[in-house]
């Protein structure tokens, strides 16, 4: 494998991502390694991974719309990843590239913090990519998963290839179902602080809700939960612990989640200003 001074990592994503180089080249300094990250902008999921060979990147973010068409190009995938259908993360050891999906390890540990996931009866807003990787997390902890989304055509053939309950429409959603953990998988919230995918009468004061959207940190379904007395999971804890687990994969060692922490913090209140 080619080598490069210092050891390069990097995000390969269509548009720049500030928060992913900080957090990720403070948690590299923390660590005493000597490992620098840097965003690529690319067009071209085949060059793009052709790039991390012919440049010996150590590791490689993968972001939308990218997270499923850089597979084909890969020598290997994670059981995990293969079964959601999408990479978020390429660890490049020895000039031979797997393809690993983080995402449902952050949402797992995210959850963790709160709650017990086994035995669990768990509601899942939504269909897409992100739903895919936290409906796959749940399922494989032990718990019972229904699955919401404005489509139920889409709704049922998720639940059907995942092995979850059809819960039906966003609007058919009840805490009073007998659910003990909440997630929403839309994007319904993002950067508009006003939206939820649910109206808070639906939210009943025993479910844990976590939101996977993290801009705002205090999404308008996570104030809602409070409000009924919820306890609630904001995006960013999600995102940290993804970003924990690239960290771990590309070095080795233990990511040094309280400085992660620090930066992730930063950038938010930066993007607040």
């Amino acid at each position: 494998m080619a080598t490069s001074l210092p050891t390069l990592c990097g995000s390969m994503a269509a548009h720049p991502y500030r928060m992913a180089v900080e957090i990720h080249n403070g948690a590299y300094r923390q660590l005493g390694v000597d490992y620098t990250f840097v965003y690529f902008g690319i067009d071209d999921a085949e060059k793009g991974v052709q790039a991390i060979r012919t440049l010996g990147i150590r590791g490689m973010n993968v972001s939308m719309p990218f997270k499923s068409a850089v597979i084909p190009f890969l020598d290997h995938l994670d059981p995990a990843a293969a079964s959601i259908g999408a990479v978020n993360t390429i660890n490049n050891e020895d000039g031979i590239l797997t393809g690993y999906n983080t995402d449902f390890v952050g949402a797992l540990r995210a959850l963790r913090e709160k709650t017990e996931l086994t035995g669990k009866h768990a509601a899942l807003l939504g269909a897409g990519g992100a739903a895919r990787a936290v409906g796959y997390g749940l399922v494989t902890s032990g718990a019972e998963v229904s699955v919401f989304n404005r489509s139920v055509d889409k709704a049922k053939q998720f639940a059907e290839e995942f092995n979850l309950h059809l819960g039906g429409t966003l609007d058919e959603f009840s805490s009073e179902d007998g659910f003990d953990i909440l997630v929403n998988c839309t994007s319904v919230g993002f950067k508009s602080p006003d939206q939820s995918p649910l109206i808070k009468e639906q939210l009943g004061e025993e479910l844990v809700v976590m939101d996977v959207v993290f801009i705002p940190i205090e999404t308008r379904l996570l104030i809602d939960a409070g409000n009924r007395g919820c306890m609630t999971i904001p995006g960013v804890r999600m995102l940290l612990h993804q970003a924990c687990g690239q960290v771990e994969l590309y070095t080795g060692r233990e990511a040094p989640l309280e400085v992660m922490e620090e930066v992730i913090e930063r950038e938010m209140s930066n993007l607040a200003q």
